[in-house]
């Protein structure tokens, strides 16, 4: 599900008149090779996993089956939209990063409902803008190998991966039934 969730985003965005590509911006600085110079490069750089949601049942049933089944992941992406442009010079990138946060200040979440191309295993994406101070930027940029380049970040939950084993569950051979008065 990580990839259908950030290509329906880089879609919206399209749809939206922001142009978008999905890449990992480090190479692509290195290598000086993105695809357009308009467009805002989509980089995953961080996956964390939401342990609070977690539902501990491990069973799940299906008619008279019952099917073993680990507790679904739910993930945190946390995306970067760089702008990196070879032309119209730094104004022209700043100006497509301010189109990009006005797309999500706008849309930031993404359902069925609003979303019809949503891939049918997710539920909805939320997106939140992650601040982040000039020591974690510094680090961010340090990490992806490059100079900086006018870019946001953003938090996307709730992407869930879940799926049911084909291995049965235990037959169930005696029920308990107590009940403790005073």
């Amino acid at each position: 599900m990580i990839f259908p969730a950030i290509d329906i985003l880089r879609t919206e965005l399209i749809a939206g008149g922001v142009p978008a590509e999905l890449g990992n911006i480090g190479e692509i600085l290195a290598n000086n090779s993105h695809g357009g110079d308009e467009n805002i490069v989509i980089s995953l750089i961080n996956i964390e996993e939401n342990r609070i949601s977690r539902d501990p049942q491990n069973f799940v049933r299906n008619g008279m089956e019952i099917k073993m089944k680990n507790p679904a992941v739910h993930l945190y992406l946390t995306l970067l939209f760089t702008s990196v442009r070879d032309t119209g010079g730094y104004g022209m990138a700043l100006q497509s990063i301010q189109q990009a946060i006005s797309f999500f200040q706008r849309k930031f979440v993404f359902d069925h409902t609003n979303t019809p191309a949503l891939d049918a295993g997710i539920e909805k994406l939320i997106l939140e803008m992650v601040s982040l101070n000039l020591e974690q930027l510094h680090q961010l940029w340090a990490m992806l190998g490059g100079r900086y380049h006018p870019s946001v970040a953003y938090r996307v939950r709730m992407v869930t991966l879940d799926s049911i084993t084909e291995m049965n569950g235990p037959i169930i051979k005696e029920i308990i039934a107590g009940y403790h008065t005073k």
